[in-house]
């Protein structure tokens, strides 16, 4: 069983679609960061990587940080370092951080869950693909950047 941002493109597998997470650009709260952090050159093919670039080429922004993961993206921001594109679920629930767009549509990430075929009727498999669709479920709105009960954001 996976739990992927992709469908495979061939195989033997039952796939469904887990649910979405909306993503959006935070920067530090009350920080005037008009930089970017965003990922490496070899990952600039990556949606919120895209996403960035053009917004860094539209406004002449610089890029001031260049990393791998989004763990040390959420660090940068929460430094001051700039802004940069997060998981609404993760910049929303930090009290250090404020929104600066609304989700963007175009960087939203996929998740699909894949079992190969004959896996899928288990008990046990089955529990598990229920109990991952039930999560999504029960977090949508949060996910979706929509959670009532995060602080308002600036925009």
């Amino acid at each position: 069983m996976a739990l992927r941002h992709q469908p495979p493109e061939s195989g033997d597998f039952y796939v469904s679609k887990a649910g979405t997470f909306a993503c959006a650009a935070y920067r530090r709260r009350g920080a005037d960061a008009s930089a970017w952090v965003t990922y490496t050159d070899e990952q600039a093919h990556y949606a919120p990587a895209r996403w960035v670039q053009r917004q860094a080429d539209e406004t002449g922004q610089p890029v001031a940080l260049r990393a791998s993961s989004m763990l040390m993206h959420l660090e940068a921001i929460r430094a001051g370092t700039g802004r940069g594109v997060l998981p609404c679920y993760v910049g929303d629930g930090h009290p250090l951080l404020e929104q600066v767009t609304a989700p963007i549509p175009e960087i939203a990430a996929e998740y699909w869950i894949i079992v190969h075929r004959d896996l899928r009727r288990s008990a046990c498999v089955r529990a598990v693909i229920d109990w991952v669709k039930a999560l999504f479920a029960e977090h949508r709105e949060l996910l979706a950047g929509r959670d009532p009960t995060q602080i308002s954001r600036a925009r």
